[in-house]
């Protein structure tokens, strides 16, 4: 279930550098940076929209505006970074507990259904 070192190395170089573009470039600003592909192809938008936004938003400290480019991304960032924090700092029985309640059907269905809930609700109320 542990990532080797070198890719926990490789993964934290590609996260940092994304972070330093995100950091100086304005997706809403730039042609070049990635759109969203379901968004082009159906009108829609996935619960994945506006992330590069809010993250370039949080990385200047501008929270509320990160909070109204895509709202989901507060209640998934805690468990994302937890279970980042799972796999790359703990090893053996000390944080077992914990893992076994992170990893728990009942908690990953519920993110599951959060995203989903997200995904309809973005588009059926135009958030």
């Amino acid at each position: 279930m542990a990532m080797s070192r070198m890719r926990r190395i490789v993964f934290t170089m590609i996260i940092v550098s994304g972070g330093v573009v995100l950091y100086w470039l304005d997706p809403a600003r730039y042609v070049f940076m990635p759109k969203c592909f379901f968004r082009t192809l159906t009108g829609w938008d996935c619960p994945g929209c506006g992330l590069q936004r809010a993250v370039h938003a949080l990385l200047h400290g501008r929270f509320a505006e990160a909070f109204q480019y895509n709202y989901f991304l507060f209640m998934a960032l805690p468990y994302v970074l937890a279970v980042m924090y799972m796999e790359w700092f703990t090893k053996g029985e000390k944080y077992l507990r914990f893992r076994h309640v992170l990893y728990h059907p009942y908690v990953l269905y519920t993110y599951i259904v959060l995203y989903l809930a997200w995904w309809v609700l973005r588009n059926v109320l135009g958030v």
